[in-house]
């Protein structure tokens, strides 16, 4: 775990014997004053330091990125949350947050691969901003919602469309968004501070270099503060995660041939969100066998 120096570099903030190391950070009440000290005393190491890579501080290309929470008790995801992914997929308005839970185990980092399941026929992208909660609530009020928030991150909500919609057709929606690999985030935490206002960020997101969506926060239904607030009628940990929906331009609803914008192995998606970064992943084929129940 560490804190960016600058947008290639980071000081390591220190080990931990927890498997989830940011938990520990978040509870701990010292923990933004131990990473003003960690990053003051890397950047002067560096300013002082001949050395290209002085002790306790690497460049992010030489590492692997894991997503900033590995295992949240909770993803908490939206759909329909955007005005304009409604209008592309003929839905109306909903008139309360509508969610799906997504797995722990589907997370994976900057740069991880996306493994396309070999059962799934129609693979798509969705690039969504992430909000993790820092500190346990329930019930908490609009007005105080982002204070509950430990910082953003950019987040893909991967999507085998073809069982996502036959579960749909019953009334559910589990395995078609709950796959291995299915919710690339990262490749940063961001604070608050840092983020600035999440009702009006941009977002893109790229496929081989192609735009494919082109949006901002601001079209969101319900906005952050107001998903933190419905979502804490559940007991919300340090650590969970909440995203926002996807705005339009995803696969499926493309006209009139979605097949080119469906995703295929070997696919590069650049995933980004104004203030917070870009999340890098490349779609592989899983080869490993696969046992079909259907």
């Amino acid at each position: 775990m560490g804190i960016m120096i600058d947008s290639a570099r980071f000081a390591e903030l220190g080990s931990s014997k927890n498997s989830e190391p940011i938990l520990d950070f978040l509870q701990d009440p010292k923990s933004e004053a131990k990473a003003k000290q960690t990053l003051e005393a890397a950047k002067k190491q560096i300013g002082d330091s001949r050395e290209k890579n002085p002790k306790g501080v690497f460049n992010l290309d030489k590492v692997t990125v894991l997503p900033p929470i590995s295992r949240p008790t909770k993803i908490i995801c939206m759909g329909g949350n955007f005005s304009d992914h409604l209008q592309e997929g003929s839905t109306s308005l909903p008139p309360f947050p509508i969610s799906f839970l997504k797995s722990p185990t589907s997370l994976v980092g900057h740069r991880a691969p996306i493994f396309y399941p070999r059962r799934v026929k129609l693979l798509d992208y969705e690039v969504e901003l992430a909000a993790v909660i820092g500190v346990r609530c329930k019930d908490v009020s609009r007005k105080s919602a982002l204070n509950h928030i430990a910082g953003f991150s950019v987040f893909n909500d991967i999507s085998a469309r073809d069982i996502q919609f036959a579960e749909m057709k019953r009334g559910f929606c589990n395995l078609g968004k709950n796959f291995a690999s299915f919710a690339p985030m990262g490749p940063f935490l961001v604070t608050p501070d840092q983020a600035g206002n999440p009702d009006n960020l941009g977002m893109e997101l790229r496929v081989n270099g192609q735009t494919r969506q082109f949006s901002s926060t601001k079209n969101m239904v319900f906005k952050m503060r107001q998903l933190v607030e419905f979502f804490s009628s559940m007991t919300l940990e340090p650590g969970d995660i909440i995203t926002s929906g996807t705005p339009s331009g995803v696969a499926i609803y493309r006209q009139p041939d979605k097949t080119p914008f469906l995703l295929q192995p070997g696919d590069m998606i650049e995933s980004k969100i104004e203030n917070l970064g870009r999340l890098q992943n490349t779609v592989v084929a899983e080869t490993s066998p696969v046992k079909t129940a259907f």
